[in-house]
This record gives structure tokens, C-alpha cells and sequence, in this order.
């Protein structure tokens, strides 16, 4: 419910700001504060920084990329009980020195990165 709900706020955010940006009449102009928040819960892994590219691997005689890669492995070695924390840098680990890309973690709102990791 809490997901559907901020799925609909981003939708009309989306849709009001195209209206305002085209000059549609009763467009609202969103806020920067507004267009910055999120009122879901959104954790985002990423395979790279910003000014990196993320790496396409062949492991194991598979095609996938580097991060994918790692953060399966990670989850599984963890029996996915681990916390935010501790898997980025799980990750992280696994790349280093084979790869030049360094994931990253991103949240739509505060969230305390010690506590247990859930899908």
C-alpha cells in the first residue's frame, strides 16, 4: 500500500511537471524541496559511481555483470542475513582489484544502514 502510494505521488509529480514544462494550462510547478523526496521507502544498489561504467563479467562460463555478480554472491554467503552495511561493503570487497567500478547505495529517505538487510 505504502509503495502504491508513492508510486501514484511520483506519477502525478511526473505528469504536473510536464504539463508546467510544456505550458499546459493548470500545470503546478513542483518545488526542488518536493521533487527531491520520496515518500517511499527506496534503497538502490548501483554497480558504479556516477563518472564510472559498470563492467560486464563472464564468470563462471555466464554472462552477467560485475555487481550483479557480486551482490548474489555476497547475499549468499551471507544466508541473506546481513545489514545494509555490511553487504555494500560485501560487494565492494568482491570487486576489488578485478574491477575499476565501485558500487554504490542510494536512498530515497534516511534510513540506518546497520539495520538487517530486507528484500
Amino acid at each position: 500500500n505504502q509503495l502504491m502510494q508513492g508510486t501514484k505521488v511520483f506519477a502525478q509529480g511526473m505528469m504536473a511537471e510536464r504539463k508546467a514544462a510544456a505550458g499546459g494550462g493548470g500545470g503546478r510547478a513542483l518545488s526542488e524541496e518536493r521533487k527531491n523526496a520520496s515518500d517511499a521507502g527506496v534503497i538502490q544498489f548501483a554497480g558504479c559511481r556516477d563518472d564510472q561504467t559498470s563492467a560486464d563479467a563472464s564468470i563462471g562460463g555466464q554472462v552477467t555483470g560485475a555487481m550483479s555478480w557480486a551482490l548474489m554472491t555476497s547475499l549468499s554467503q551471507c544466508h541473506n542475513k546481513t545489514t545494509y552495511e555490511a553487504l555494500l561493503e560485501s560487494v565492494r570487497k568482491l570487486l576489488a582489484g578485478k574491477y575499476s567500478q565501485v558500487p554504490q547505495m542510494s536512498t530515497g529517505r534516511p534510513v540506518d544502514l546497520s539495520s538487517p538487510f530486507m528484500l
